[in-house]
């Protein structure tokens, strides 16, 4: 995350579809990763998710290799289906990337 100040889990009202609010405090906007925002193969219902958490830059690095860990501009965000698919979603500078980490 672009040095986030907070993270919430959000429904899209008009069409139900989950995802999560970032704030970046640098510019006080609120992005979503889903919720009617299309992400990766988490694509833009993020309904199937029982398990996400921040993971720390270092941490971040390490899991996506040299050449990606160069693109982190700050901590990932885990995501997952309990017993399946994962996946690190992280800011380059300009949007949230979904990095796949098993299936």
């Amino acid at each position: 995350m672009a040095s986030p100040i907070l993270l919430f889990l959000v429904k899209q009202k008009r069409s139900g579809k989950v995802g999560i609010a970032v704030c970046h405090s640098s510019t006080n906007k609120v992005l979503f990763i889903g919720a009617g925002t299309e992400v990766g193969n988490g694509g833009d219902n993020f309904d199937w998710m029982d398990i996400w958490s921040v993971t720390p830059k270092a941490e971040a690095a390490r899991t996506v290799g040299k050449a990606t860990a160069a693109l982190l501009k700050g901590d990932a965000l885990h995501v997952e289906k309990s017993e399946s698919a994962s996946a690190l979603i992280y800011w380059n500078g300009r949007r949230y990337v979904w990095r796949q980490q098993g299936d």
